[in-house]
């Protein structure tokens, strides 16, 4: 019985100090005396070099970035013909990376052309449409660009053109335009400095009516009426007419108010169309359609296109030149629509979608 409790207590003395027969006892630990715990550890390289930074298109899908969203559309007439074409939404707080350029040319290109130069300076494109009226290699619609001015309104046209003039007019126009603060909005804009590049807004075409031939007798100035101010948009974009307004379309009015039957927007027959809308929440919406029989499609009139706005959720909305200049470029800068011109309009200005690289 003694001889069992020695035993006993040997075996509970050694679990208590956590040892075998077997173990070699270390002693405590002190400062002095410290565990050596880098054994198992392996050297740091000391050459591992920072990761790169990730491909900015690393989020992109099928060729576009968050936020955007291309999509065919096709829209049947009661009278068995069809207009085809493309919606472009860019939602903006979506991806504040992405950025809207309105560019000019001295030299005309196609919109294909300002898409491939885009990425040299403002980022990676993934879409871009044709702008403003151009004659000549002149665009007469406004375009700004990073706060700037590049292009002014052009103030003053022969009516009904130059080569049969008939007196003179001084139309006030539509632009879309994006603010410092990343809102879009659609303005009547006229030059009212030209030397300094001023646009003033106006609240509306003013007393311009092609339609009954009543044309203003000189240039409205800054203080023509009240509710005018100077508009500085960060980036714009002229053409005419204004298409909805308050989710009303004033496409008809507006099309005679800003003088531009004689121009050959041609309101009420279907041709090709580019426009842009903006959503009650802010969305920026640009539809190109085909028209004159390309791809199969009849194309619209601006009462059609400014409907077509509207049923988008769109409170505002406005056009661009069309015809055979309404193109719309989409990823890897492949054309999309089918310009009635067999291929591309080289043109004076552009819209370009593009995203700043990720940081």
């Amino acid at each position: 019985m003694k001889h069992f409790y020695l035993t006993t207590l040997a075996a509970a003395l050694l679990l208590a100090f956590g040892c075998t027969p077997h173990d070699t006892p270390q002693g405590p630990q002190t400062p002095e005396n410290p565990a050596d715990t880098t054994a198992n550890q392996v050297p740091a390289d000391s050459t591992q070099q920072t990761p790169p930074e990730p491909d900015p298109r690393w989020n992109w899908v099928d060729g576009y970035p968050v936020g955007v969203s291309v999509t065919p559309f096709t829209e049947n007439f009661t009278d068995g013909n069809a207009c085809k074409g493309f919606i472009a939404t860019l939602d903006f707080a979506a991806n504040p990376n992405l950025q809207f350029n309105c560019r000019k040319s001295s030299k005309k290109k196609g919109p294909s052309a300002f898409f491939k130069e885009t990425e040299e300076t403002d980022g990676v494109p993934c879409l871009a449409t044709n702008g403003g009226y151009f004659a000549g290699t002149t665009s007469v619609s406004l375009v700004a660009h990073d706060g700037k001015f590049t292009v002014a309104a052009y103030r003053v046209f022969n009516w009904p053109s130059d080569e049969n003039a008939q007196l003179t007019m001084y139309p006030v126009r539509s632009a879309l335009g994006q603010m410092k603060d990343g809102s879009f909005q659609i303005q009547w804009a006229y030059c009212t400095s030209p030397g300094a590049r001023t646009h003033t807004v106006f609240p509306s075409w003013l007393d311009n009516n092609e339609q009954t031939q009543t044309f203003m007798s000189e240039p409205p100035t800054a203080d023509y009426c009240e509710g005018t101010w100077t508009w500085e948009p960060w980036e714009a974009m002229g053409g005419g007419p204004r298409l909805v307004k308050d989710g009303v379309d004033i496409s008809t009015d507006a099309y005679w108010g800003e003088c531009l039957d004689a121009g050959g927007t041609a309101a009420f027959g279907r041709h090709p169309r580019t426009g842009a809308g903006i959503t009650a929440d802010g969305k920026l919406i640009l539809i190109v359609c085909d028209g004159r029989g390309s791809g199969g499609s009849k194309g619209y009139t601006l009462a059609e296109l400014a409907a077509k706005f509207i049923s988008l959720g769109c409170t505002d909305a406005m056009n661009f030149d069309g015809g055979g200049s309404s193109c719309m470029v989409g990823a890897g800068g492949e054309i999309l629509n089918n310009p009635s011109d067999g291929n591309e309009r080289i043109v004076s200005s552009a819209i370009v979608i593009s995203e700043i690289p990720h940081k």
